[in-house]
């Protein structure tokens, strides 16, 4: 399902509520009345099915729930995932401020690439569903500056420690953003979704009333529950889609990375003649 994701979620909303009420008015047009024709002679016909809907509807309902909070809890895990790598990112780049020349100088414009490669390029790749190539030889780059620091005192020692620590811990979490590209409900779960929303549009569709509050009542049903699956969609994948994770922390972290512009300093100011 992952081509849902190319669609605005307002017109997602309205695709799926065409498709479920659409199918729920077809059926009572075109096939209640072969329906009926087995099902005419059962006394109470409408009581019977309004016990077994309500039966399934309750499960079914629990399912649905179960699925929103698990996407909800899903987005909400990757959110951190991302707020994490970008924290990371800044006290990294902070600590190696306090790096001596010439790495300082090196490291930190490979740091800033980083993030700006994950705003730029990594990030419009992630919402189509794909990893971006470029951020490991980034990442190795940054390393390979922090690998061949060699602290010259303790002070410099405690900070190179924490540094790589925290570098380590970068890499971890950045491995797991790139795995929740398609972190999800498992396919297996939106089978029973879909055999328990056929189960109900069949139910609905056996009910014995006039045509007109047939489809009403059929419709309003059907919108809900394609109201709620979309919901569970469109969550379903945290980096995809319009309705997702943004790359929000990072573009702080380079905002606060970028060098200020340069102003004019007194020196650079021609000095007014003085008179005589």
């Amino acid at each position: 399902m992952n081509w849902v994701y190319d669609y605005p979620t307002t017109s997602l909303a309205l695709l799926f509520a065409i498709i479920f009420v659409g199918v729920t008015w077809a059926g009572i047009i075109f096939v209640r009345p072969f329906l009926s024709l087995f099902l005419r002679r059962q006394a109470g016909l409408n009581d019977l099915v309004g016990y077994v809907l309500a039966g399934h509807c309750a499960f079914f309902g629990l399912l649905l729930s179960l699925l929103a909070v698990a996407a909800y809890q899903n987005l909400n895990d990757v959110d951190r995932v991302v707020s994490r790598e970008a924290g990371y990112l800044r006290s990294i780049y902070r600590a190696v401020t306090d790096y001596p020349e010439p790495l300082r100088s090196q490291t930190l414009p490979l740091i800033r690439e980083y993030t700006r490669f994950v705003v730029e390029d990594a990030w419009p790749q992630l919402r189509r569903g794909a990893a971006a190539r470029g951020g490991t030889e980034r990442m190795n780059a940054v390393q390979s500056k922090l690998f061949a620091f060699e602290p010259k005192n303790k002070a410099q020692e405690i900070i190179h420690t924490q540094t790589m620590a925290q570098f380590f811990e970068m890499a971890e979490v950045r491995r797991a953003r790139i795995q929740a590209i398609d972190a999800g409900v498992p396919a297996i779960m939106w089978y029973v979704v879909v055999i328990g929303l056929a189960i109900t549009v069949v139910l609905v569709w056996m009910l014995d009333m006039r045509a007109m509050a047939h489809m009403l009542l059929g419709g309003l049903l059907m919108l809900f529950l394609s109201t709620v699956i979309c919901l569970i969609v469109v969550m379903d994948r945290p980096l995809r889609g319009e309705i997702s994770i943004g790359p929000g922390a990072y573009k702080a972290v380079l905002d606060r990375m970028t060098p200020p512009a340069r102003s004019p300093t007194a020196d650079t100011v021609q000095p007014t003649p003085k008179a005589n």
